[in-house]
């Protein structure tokens, strides 16, 4: 399949259409389309019934015979009319951003509640079309418009039913899945066990770390995320327990984020982001080796602060070292712009901005004494003595410290253990005055 990409840079609209246009044919080309040709226009406003106007609607009929094009991939989302207008008047199949990216995640999709997510996505998309589908189809029958229709419409409105009756039963299957996420950030917070999610734009490379982690801590069951070079390689969420020094923590995986991201998919993006908002430490995985990684950061610090997340301690970690050419200022505009939009006094050292390469496993010490230096400052370091008759002060130092140290004595067991400062009033009356060497 041929496509032609189309582009529209509208004044007063703060977009990069270089950059959008380099995405957006990224996203064509794993659902098999080879992008032929791009098209670029300057416009005050969209044409409300072609988006682009009739002198450039004529522009891309010549251009779809020259390079003998079949498609046309519209950078912007296109409204169900202007959709149907331009097929008609082009003769060929148009679709536009929002679509290209609801395939891509319908393909993807791996787990029950990103499949639920992306099926309720598509169906809303295709229910503001629907109408139109059979806008010129012949009615069959006759007799008054009060007590009869035709086939044509009585199609359109069985078709409408299903998918509404479809949307309903999505959504509350999503309301039970996400109850059961509810509860378990609940327990993992009574737990006391630190959370450190990995965010940033898609293909970065946060799987890729989120494994180099696994690798070099040798965690005992170190079940890998599935990692590819592509966009949205992975659109679930994936969590592993990491231990560190004694510290013991678990890593997130989220899904990546992307610029334009469809109307239908906003609210079921953010849904998947919920435990980012209950995350004791952030890493923005940022891939230093692209032209627009400025931009790509942008749109995820903007992603964070609107779920609310931008309070929530960060590292800046730079990946993809080993691709060459890296924009060697770009850690310190990344700081300034997070320290700006995010008003934080953040000091440029090695526990903020932190080097990746995922491939060699160099500079993965140095991201794991960041997460643990930024995790430690929220615990204190105990020498407890516990009589062995104090199951109920046992059980929480088991269940939720890090235990370093335990040895059983006469009457006691001796523990050293990092905690949390909210257990310390339980565990205060067994303090000791050092820790024994």
């Amino acid at each position: 399949m041929k496509a032609i990409l189309v582009g529209v840079y509208f004044k007063n609209v703060n977009n990069d259409l270089d950059y959008s246009l380099h995405e957006l044919k990224k996203l064509a080309t794993p659902l098999g389309y080879e992008v032929v040709y791009s098209v670029r226009q300057n416009k005050e406003k969209p044409d409300p019934n072609t988006y682009i106007g009739k002198g450039k609607v004529e522009e891309l009929k010549g251009l779809l015979i020259d390079y003998e094009a079949d498609t046309v991939i519209f950078d912007d989302p296109l409204s169900p009319s202007q959709n149907r207008n331009l097929e008609l008047l082009l003769g060929c199949k148009v679709i536009d951003r929002s679509f290209l990216i609801l395939e891509i995640f319908l393909r993807r999709a791996k787990t029950n509640e990103a499949k639920l997510e992306i099926k309720l996505a598509r169906d809303k998309y295709l229910l503001s079309r629907i109408s139109l589908n059979y806008l010129n189809d012949d009615r069959e029958g006759g007799g008054s418009a009060f007590n009869n229709k035709g086939s044509g419409e009585t199609k359109r409105e069985l078709d409408r039913r299903h998918l509404l009756d479809e949307i309903n039963r999505l959504e509350n299957e999503l309301k039970e899945i996400r109850k059961r996420k509810i509860n378990q950030i609940e327990r993992r917070k009574k737990n006391e066990v630190p959370v450190v999610s990995l965010v940033g734009y898609t293909n970065a490379g946060k799987s890729s770390t989120l494994n180099s982690l696994l690798e070099y801590t040798n965690t005992n069951n170190p079940k890998k995320v599935y990692e590819k070079d592509e966009l949205f390689a992975t659109l679930d969420t994936f969590s592993r327990e990491i231990s560190y020094n004694n510290l013991k923590f678990i890593v997130t995986d989220t899904v990546g984020f992307v610029s334009k991201l469809p109307t239908t998919l906003i609210n079921s993006f953010y849904h998947t982001l919920e435990e980012v908002k209950e995350s004791d430490l952030l890493i923005y995985v940022i891939d230093i080796s692209s032209p627009y990684a400025l931009i790509e950061f942008e749109i995820t610090n903007q992603v964070i602060r609107e779920i609310g997340a931008d309070k929530i301690p960060f590292i800046l970690l730079f990946t993809k070292i080993d691709k060459g050419n890296p924009k060697t200022n770009l850690p310190l505009e990344a700081l300034k712009y997070i320290s700006q939009t995010q008003k934080t006094k953040s000091i440029y050292n090695e526990y903020v901005c932190t080097f990746i390469n995922n491939k060699n496993k160099d500079g993965v010490q140095n991201l794991l004494e960041g997460i643990y230096k930024k995790l430690s400052l929220g615990f204190i370091h105990l020498a407890l003595n516990v009589p062995y008759s104090d199951g109920k002060t046992i059980n929480i130092i088991e269940e939720k410290t890090n235990v370093i140290t335990k040895t059983y004595l006469n009457d006691y067991i001796y523990y050293e253990v990092f905690t949390n400062e909210k257990l310390y009033p339980s565990l205060a009356k067994y303090e000791m005055d050092s820790i024994v060497s």
